[in-house]
């Protein structure tokens, strides 16, 4: 276990933290979201689900010890974690009902649309909201709700544990990421950012390197997804 462990390894996510302006708070979103990344790579990892609830659960009970100031299971992120959660008053059932939510993906047969739904607003979205709070706590966090789930519902989809959303669902889902960044102040915009690359992998034509670059720097200036 290295400190590596609280940095995400997805590009997309990377790239998007770059637009953060202050170094410490651009790692610190990062932490949130390596976070959600170890939480995911869990039901990727294992075949049975017993073994994937009990991993589950270990994260689930380490954050239980956060809450209730007892001696905390060593990880980097569970030290990485208690630090931001006492640094900005984050809450930690948020991070309880983010290791909860991903649960169902524990089913290897895959997720209809309304629990993606609910594993991605879980997901994303409880980090959206954390990492809100640390970049602009008086900043409208709902407004990445939106942004948050289309980005996360396109992973699902790449990743196969998404049936039955085609076209129509990713139409709605990216009218309603543009129409909520279009309001969304510059602080919070960074994490917003990974829902411009979410339609490319929705139908399944993932921008390149140097087209992501330029598609996250044209929304960053445009606030348009």
């Amino acid at each position: 276990m290295t400190a590596s462990e609280c940095e995400p390894k997805s590009e997309d996510v990377r790239l998007a933290a770059s637009f953060i302006s202050d170094p410490a708070k651009r790692v610190d979103v990062l932490t949130l979201h390596a976070f959600l990344e170890t939480l995911r790579d869990i039901p990727e990892r294992t075949t049975e689900p017993l073994m994937g609830e009990i991993r589950l659960r270990w994260w689930y009970e380490a954050l239980e010890e956060i809450r209730d100031d007892r001696p905390v299971r060593y990880h980097p992120l569970t030290e990485a974690l208690q630090r931001l959660i006492a640094q900005y008053g984050l809450a930690v059932q948020d991070l309880l009902d983010c290791v909860e939510g991903q649960m169902p993906l524990l089913d290897k047969a895959g997720l209809d649309l309304k629990s993606a739904l609910g594993v991605v607003d879980s997901g994303e979205g409880v980090i959206a909201r954390l990492c809100a709070r640390i970049l602009d706590k008086d900043g409208d966090a709902s407004l990445l709700a939106a942004p948050a789930r289309f980005y996360g519902l396109a992973q699902l989809k790449l990743n196969r544990r998404l049936k039955d959303a085609g076209e129509v669902e990713g139409a709605h889902l990216r009218r309603d990421a543009a129409n909520a960044a279009r309001k969304l102040p510059a602080a919070l915009m960074p994490v917003a950012l990974p829902a411009a690359l979410a339609e490319g992998i929705w139908t399944g034509r993932p921008a390149g390197p140097l087209s992501k670059r330029l598609r996250l720097v044209w929304t960053f200036v445009t606030g348009r997804i």
